[in-house]
């Protein structure tokens, strides 16, 4: 199984790159994208564009979230998943379940290899803005016809944006406080029962 999706999807998926009237239409797609994202994100409250901006510490560390988790994502989540378009249609109902599950792997992630980025994770607003973002990343890989690079390339820009840019790595490297509750000692006044009232 394992071994049919690399050679019949993650391959030709690595493999494609789209035409620069692809690149075109991948470039409208995550402008849109990016766009849609930030507004939910100022409206809702998630991010304060004027508060919470500051000047990113490098280009290249922002580049690297078209590798991270941009490209190691769609790999897994479009290109592995997904059909590739040149062997077989990708199905509206078929993208729409594997995104879905996308959205939903990131409160899962904040229960186990994230902790710290549970809060943010669970956040729905922030889940909202996953949805816009991947589903951008979604029709880029569609409409590049099947290119890897495309979808982390829509998945990346609001990604490097959020995370360098708008205070997105200081929310995700924050200790969730639902774990700092659990884990924070108990008052001296309160450990023993019989305490003065």
């Amino acid at each position: 199984m394992v071994a049919l999706a690399v050679s019949n999807r993650i391959i030709p998926a690595l493999s494609t790159f789209p035409t620069a009237g692809g690149w075109a239409h991948v470039s409208a797609i995550t402008l849109m994208t990016t766009a849609a994202a930030g507004v939910v994100s100022t409206a809702t409250g998630f991010v304060d564009p004027v508060r919470d901006f500051r000047s990113p510490s490098s280009i290249l560390r922002m580049c690297s979230a078209f590798l991270f988790p941009s490209l190691a994502e769609e790999t897994v989540w479009r290109a592995a998943l997904l059909p590739h378009p040149s062997t077989s249609p990708v199905s509206l109902y078929h993208a729409g379940i594997v995104l879905a599950a996308h959205v939903a792997s990131h409160p899962i992630a904040g229960r186990t290899v994230w902790p710290r980025g549970r809060d943010v994770f669970d956040d729905p607003r922030f889940l909202v803005i996953a949805t816009i973002v991947l589903g951008g990343a979604t029709a880029s890989y569609i409409m590049s016809g099947g290119s890897v690079w495309a979808a982390a390339f829509t998945h990346g820009v609001p990604v490097a944006l959020w995370r360098d840019c708008f205070g997105g790595e200081d929310a995700l490297m924050k200790r969730s406080s639902s774990s700092s509750t659990d884990n924070a000692p108990i008052p001296k006044d309160k450990q023993s029962f019989g305490a003065d009232d």
